[in-house]
């Protein structure tokens, strides 16, 4: 039997007959003869209404994952996680289906987890290169959502929407997405609530082409709530404690006001207790999911 590690490339596609091909096959030429490592493809389809998986079984894939209508990129990275376990992977990588992400960069997320230096390793175009001039409604956005998971792991992440990454046997076997629309926010804030080693490296970020970006104005409506999500089953205290403390300093801040005499008429004793006795509560809660959570 082959002792070299295996390493399983999953593609997430929604009509990208135009590309998904080429990607494929540049992946084989790539990697067919690896010394390092042995690597195999599979696509997952995810309600694509063109040729898309067609055009990935011409290539000879591994295996295609068909989802009947369009699930959402979170979904077909779940699937495409899912399988890549169920076949053995000793890492499974993703990487999109529009060849902006170079597949010579595969080898690049893949090192940290061979030599035993990370278990989940993102690509960074921000490290990198971007071949081409970002929107800047797009790079605000990612800023953004980059600065508030550093915030909520303490990571030093540079880029939080990324479509290149890879992940170790370990990580596959706890992973959890928990929304089928994104994906890379929810990796990341997961892979530290488990206590994984994170790791980014630089790769290259190739213009679009082909077919559309699912990110539009709706992306932050959909993915701060799935952030927060998150934050209460990984890491509850993070929510809870600041919440329930700005609670107990209202409660200060009345008790002083009624004192100093400068209260509204409808803050009284009442009203302090339900602040400070409510932010107790809310810590309180913080503290047994906490609890529940380091259990699982």
């Amino acid at each position: 039997m082959d002792k070299k590690p295996y390493v399983v490339v999953f593609m997430p596609a929604l009509n990208e007959q135009e590309m998904i091909g080429k990607v494929i096959r540049r992946i084989g030429e790539l990697y067919a003869e690896s010394e390092g490592y042995r690597v195999e493809t599979i696509v997952v389809d995810d309600g694509s209404t063109d040729e898309t998986e067609q055009e990935a079984r011409k290539t000879g894939v591994q295996k295609v994952i068909k989802h009947p209508f369009n699930l959402g990129l979170g979904a077909a990275t779940r699937s495409g996680m899912e399988a890549a376990l169920e076949m053995g992977a000793d890492i499974a990588v993703k990487i999109d289906a529009d060849f902006q992400h170079d597949p010579e960069d595969i080898d690049k997320v893949i090192r940290p987890i061979l030599n035993g230096r990370a278990d989940v390793v993102f690509g960074s175009r921000f490290l990198g290169q971007i071949k081409y001039k970002m929107p800047l409604g797009r790079r605000l956005g990612n800023a953004m959502f980059t600065f508030l998971v550093n915030r909520l792991t303490r990571l030093h992440i540079t880029d939080a929407q990324t479509g290149l990454m890879a992940f170790s046997s370990k990580y596959l076997r706890r992973f959890n997405i928990i929304s089928d629309y994104n994906e890379t926010q929810q990796l990341i804030l997961d892979a530290s609530n488990k206590h994984m080693r994170v790791m980014e490296v630089p790769v290259v970020f190739h213009p679009r082409t082909t077919g559309r970006s699912f990110i539009s104005v709706k992306y932050p409506i959909k993915v701060l709530p799935t952030i927060l999500r998150l934050l209460v089953q990984g890491a509850p205290l993070k929510v809870f404690v600041p919440v329930g403390t700005f609670f107990i300093l209202l409660g200060i801040v009345a008790t002083i006001a009624v004192i100093q005499g400068f209260a509204p008429v409808f803050i009284g004793d009442a009203a302090i207790s339900i602040l400070v006795i409510g932010g107790l509560l809310i810590i309180m809660f913080g503290l047994l999911a906490d609890t529940l959570a380091k259990s699982r």
